[in-house]
């Protein structure tokens, strides 16, 4: 299976912003030794404080953004290596797709193959869950038993979905067969499926679930390959204005 994470920082990047937040400490423990050694001067020093506090609150935010781990990269990461030994190169697996969807909840995969196009909503829920249909409920134990879940992923997974068929219609990309899936990627729950409504997967049922899909042909090379262009182009086009107000701002 092809697996692309278009969001990912690669080595050079991590390695810039790095310099960057480091840079930018440096420049804020300057200005502190400054402001603490030279004569007191009243507008010399409320500009020196000022460069100071920007230098180490922008340092170490950018410090700490780059290297704490990330849970999005975590649970995406995790979803690839599920994914991975169960299917072959008909297969491509794009990670946290940067689609312009307007959905509240995060697009953390989109599958691509012969068995058409699965939009995939992942969680990293802890604990017993069961669900029934649409309805989803965590296992609160003792009396209370059975609970309704605060959130429901079916709904958010057929959202994205929606979405992302709405987006591929504005592309002209077909009809890509696209469906909803439910991810649970990471062993830290265990999923109770009595005939739910939509797909879920799961670390336990994955091999179950990709024969489930079927082997049916639903869409072909050709339209297939359209798609996972299409995905990467607005996934590059998202980040060029960005980029250019990055640009505009140092200049």
């Amino acid at each position: 299976m092809r697996l692309i994470r278009p969001s990912a920082l690669s080595p050079v990047q991590r390695r810039r912003s790095l310099i960057l937040a480091l840079s930018m400490l440096a420049v804020g423990i300057l200005a502190g030794l400054i402001m603490v050694v030279a004569p007191p001067q009243p507008m010399a020093t409320g500009m020196t404080a000022a460069a100071a506090a920007l230098g180490l609150g922008v340092g170490s935010a950018w410090l700490l953004r780059t290297l704490r781990p990330d849970r999005t990269r975590e649970l995406t990461s995790a979803l690839g290596d599920l994914l991975t030994p169960i299917f072959d190169d008909t297969y491509t697996l794009v990670l946290a797709p940067r689609l312009p969807v307007r959905d509240a909840v995060r697009l953390d995969g989109i599958l691509v193959g012969p068995a058409g196009v699965r939009v995939i909503s992942a969680r990293d829920w802890e604990g017993r869950f069961r669900v029934r249909g649409r309805v989803w409920q965590y296992d609160a134990g003792g009396r209370r038993g059975w609970i309704a879940c605060r959130t429901n992923p079916s709904y958010d997974a057929v959202a994205l979905a929606e979405g992302v068929a709405r987006w591929a219609a504005e592309h002209d990309l077909g009809d890509l067969s696209i469906r909803p899936t439910v991810a649970f990627p990471l062993r830290r729950s265990t999923i109770v499926l009595e005939e739910p409504a939509d797909e879920i997967l799961t670390s336990d049922n994955a091999p179950y679930w990709a024969n489930a899909m079927g082997r049916v042909r639903r869409l072909d090379a050709g339209p297939g390959a359209r798609a996972v262009a299409a995905i990467l182009d607005a996934g590059e086009a998202d980040a060029r204005p960005a980029s250019a107000l990055a640009a505009s701002r140092q200049s």
